[in-house]
């Protein structure tokens, strides 16, 4: 075993009562041999040792141990043992003197165990024996620091240290279950609450745009292996395109979006059941015109959600939520996903009253929201392809056949705005005069036009939606 580690647990857990300290450091311990088997390990050794844990092992993982949650530092250590003050000096002295070569020092020393030496007394006495070979002593602002641990008759040398992400191990504190559309957002809520020991399973909603599901597993898959040690998620996936269709035809044009949230919502809560202690979003107050305070309240109290919903973003501001999902490594795919969900770009209702908002959600048929869950689909984030539930939504496409006719099914005010060059207005055209056409349908997400284009292919009309609706078709014609 080549790689040694001195392993910082996170504050919080040394001061447990000693049973909730057991149970914790047992997770920890759990969360890191899943790591090490995850990165290939075959042979590894792990020793509590206070508030440390060290480790052997035959796999370098230094980098992965920092992205543990429980852990507060890491350190790639070398281990010896030794007789006496002198020849613990002796030996330290001789690995680091290259290592303040022509350079100002200071020694850091933590101590802990029956010795007839301080803390204070080594460093001055290693100090000593370094100086020589250094540039002086300078405890302020030093160009080396030496780092010692000592513990009993055992030193560890500090060769690097990183600072770790902190929190909880995973499974510490139950389950919870994310509404997860894989954009800035709902990675980096779920990051926070996992932080804190819960393990996070995503509910993930189909709107009609394959794309954006493909990147939304994408996203939980990258959040799962770069931080989930110890949990396997699952990923919940509901199609909601049939709902979303009977939305727009019964809602009022203002309420669709504050309603489709409060669906969310309704449909999270049955999910969640009884094996969830808490449904997570990425709300953050303002944000968007759903998520208003007004809306927030109304959509909770009449979704009659039965658990807690915890929302880690509320007081954050668009920047710092991008900031925080550079930091986790989520960005660059987060910034991929378009926001499938908006049904309603403009004249939203900012804030509805709560009777109003019950009266326009009890147009949605029970049965339809039943119908959606029953029909949910599973797959474990780290050993599933989301193709194997994506390859059923063929009737989806990402690019214009150049012998296609171009349908826009938006309202016409917003198609004489702007529409596709050479598209037609879907209710000014003669599908009997189109039927031996290929036909691409587009709408402003990707789900109106996803069951429209079912419809189609239910009538042997060849016809397709394209993925991701307007803002990537707009992104064809500007190409």
């Amino acid at each position: 075993m080549n790689f040694r580690y001195l392993i910082t647990v996170s504050g919080e857990l040394p001061i447990k009562s000693s049973k909730t300290r057991i149970k914790f450091y047992r997770t920890l311990l759990s969360n890191i041999k899943h790591l090490l088997k995850e990165k290939g390990s075959k042979t590894y050794k792990l020793e509590i040792i206070s508030a440390k844990i060290f480790l052997e092992t035959d796999t370098d993982v230094l980098e992965d141990l920092a992205r543990v949650f429980g852990v507060m530092r890491v350190a790639k250590v070398e281990v010896m043992e030794f007789s006496d003050i002198k020849d613990l000096v002796l030996k330290i002295g001789e690995r680091t003197k290259d290592m303040v070569s022509g350079k100002k020092f200071a020694v850091r020393v933590s101590r802990s165990g029956e010795h007839n030496f301080s803390s204070e007394q080594f460093a001055r006495e290693l100090g000593a024996f370094l100086k020589p070979y250094s540039a002086g002593v300078d405890l302020e602002n030093p160009d080396v620091e030496i780092r010692i641990e000592i513990r009993d008759r055992r030193a560890f040398l500090y060769k690097n240290l990183l600072s770790a992400c902190g929190g909880l191990p995973i499974g510490t504190e139950g389950r919870a279950l994310s509404l997860f559309s894989g954009g800035f957002d709902s990675p980096v809520a779920s990051y926070l609450i996992a932080k804190r020991g819960v393990k996070i399973d995503f509910l993930h909603f189909f709107f009609g745009s394959v794309s954006a599901t493909r990147l939304a597993f994408s996203v939980a898959k990258k959040l799962t292996e770069k931080w989930f040690y110890g949990h396997n998620p699952k990923f919940y996936f509901i199609d909601l395109t049939e709902l979303i269709d009977f939305l727009a035809g019964k809602v009022r044009w203002e309420f669709r979006q504050v309603v489709l949230r409060t669906l969310m919502y309704r449909i999270a809560s049955k999910v969640a059941g009884k094996k969830y202690s808490a449904v997570i979003t990425g709300e953050s107050i303002g944000q968007a015109s759903s998520q208003t305070l007004a809306n927030i309240r109304s959509c909770e109290l009449v979704s009659g959600i039965e658990i807690p919903i915890l929302r880690p973003l509320l007081g954050f501001d668009k920047t710092e939520i991008i900031d925080y999902s550079r930091k986790i490594g989520t960005y660059e795919l987060s910034s991929k996903v378009c926001e499938a969900c908006a049904i309603a770009p403009k004249k939203v209702r900012t804030k509805t009253e709560v009777e109003e908002l019950k009266s326009e959600f009890e147009k949605l048929p029970e049965d339809l929201i039943d119908k959606a869950i029953a029909e949910m689909k599973t797959l474990d984030v780290r050993s599933s392809i989301i193709d194997d539930i994506l390859v059923q939504k063929s009737v989806i496409i990402d690019y214009i056949p150049d012998d296609a006719v171009v349908l826009d099914l938006r309202d016409y005010s917003s198609y004489i705005k702007w529409h596709y060059p050479g598209a037609l207005h879907y209710d000014n055209v003669n599908l009997e005069e189109l039927k031996d056409k290929t036909l691409v349908l587009y709408c402003y997400a990707g789900a109106k036009s996803y069951l429209e284009a079912l419809r189609l292919r239910a009538k042997n009309i060849k016809a397709y939606s394209f993925a991701g609706g307007l803002e990537n078709i707009k992104k064809i014609a500007k190409s």
